[in-house]
């Protein structure tokens, strides 16, 4: 019981052994400790090293030589406050340390003829909340047209009524577009469009994959977010801006 006890503050079984030795009368040299404790005496200087730097015992030098005595059993409440207050004092810098690491992350899969709504829908929420642009690049209006004409047009209305905008990488070749300020084009050459619609916006992006079933996927991450920010950015400077 007393061991478990020992263990439970952070000893090995050999720390424990060494501390239960030590708390006879008097100090006790390494040699003296090996023998009650019945353990090597190598053994007894690595426990030893960790116990001092635990704080579990202390050492007097006699004549050159260590002797060893052990922190007082009533002393160990206090040993344990300390602890906590140190404890204490680092939880500040853990708590900050862990929502840095911890970055969020959600993924979300959406499939069929709902995909559009889905998306716009969430898109619309962000923006409205956030206040900002919409970037989206691989766009093709007649393709979202032909999906879902309800969706694409309820999407230009939301834009137009709220004042919000949106930046669309399109390509040369590309037949349609909405007119209006909500929306501004730039066009890439052909072989260097994606088919696959990107939409960036606050910290998601979301992906378009047309087929039989269409699929969408929604990403919530601030750092990939940013990346395809990024991305997008680079490739709007390259882009030839379209004539009206």
């Amino acid at each position: 019981m007393v061991k478990e006890m020992l263990r439970s503050l952070g000893m090995t079984p050999n720390e424990a052994e060494i501390y239960l030795a030590l708390l006879g009368p008097g100090e006790l040299s390494v040699n003296g400790i090996a023998s009650k404790a019945g353990l090597h005496r190598q053994v007894c200087y690595d426990a030893l090293d960790r116990l001092l730097e635990k704080g579990f015992v202390s050492y007097v030098v006699k004549d050159s030589k260590k002797f060893f005595r052990p922190l007082p059993p009533g002393r160990i409440p206090d040993y344990l406050d300390e602890k906590k207050q140190e404890v204490n004092s680092a939880l500040p810098r853990l708590a900050a340390m862990f929502k840095q690491e911890k970055e969020k992350t959600t993924v979300e899969l959406i499939k069929g003829k709902n995909v559009l709504r889905t998306i716009y829908n969430d898109i619309f929420r962000v923006l409205k909340q956030e206040k900002e642009t919409l970037y989206a690049m691989g766009i093709e209006e007649t393709r979202f047209l032909k999906f879902d004409r309800i969706a694409i047009k309820q999407h230009i209305g939301r834009l137009r009524k709220n004042r919000l905008k949106e930046k669309l990488l399109s390509k040369e070749t590309a037949a349609y577009f909405f007119e209006g300020a909500q929306s501004e084009y730039r066009l890439m050459p052909d072989y260097l469009f994606n088919p696959n619609p990107t939409h960036i916006y606050g910290d998601r992006i979301a992906i378009i994959i047309w087929g039989a079933p269409a699929y969408g996927i929604i990403i919530e991450n601030r750092e990939v977010a940013d990346a395809n920010r990024k991305y997008f950015r680079m490739l709007w400077k390259i882009a030839r801006k379209r004539k009206k």
